[in-house]
């Protein structure tokens, strides 16, 4: 039960830390802040960093296998994110390397947090 308390609330923290992101970056596109070539580097960036994130929680409650954590919770965002993608039909092969590169991210943000983590 705890693993499951501590799953939806590194779920919640990418999806808030995801929206807030999201919405900054938007709203500096709308008053012309930004330009829109930095706009799409967001869209990139944004996502990365918000697995990592939660890779990165993963990780600091795990006792051990920090990169099984982050490939799991990595694991669990990008099949929401395929199930979007193809509800939008938007999926073509560079979805697929961009996944993968969201996994790298969750994986790598938990190694970060189970060796961070105060013992």
């Amino acid at each position: 039960m705890k693993y499951i308390k501590n799953l939806t609330k590194a779920l919640l923290y990418t999806i808030i830390f995801f929206i807030i992101s999201s919405l900054v970056l938007t709203i500096f596109n709308y008053f012309n802040i930004i330009n829109y070539q930095i706009l799409n580097i967001g869209k990139i960036i944004i996502p990365i960093l918000s697995i990592g994130f939660s890779g990165l929680l993963m990780g600091k409650k795990a006792s051990k296998n920090g990169w099984f954590e982050g490939l799991k919770i990595s694991l669990i965002i990008i099949i929401i994110l395929i199930i979007i993608t193809l509800i939008m039909q938007e999926f073509s092969p560079k979805k697929i390397t961009y996944f993968l590169i969201l996994i790298i991210s969750g994986i790598f943000g938990s190694i970060l947090g189970i060796n961070t983590k105060n013992t």
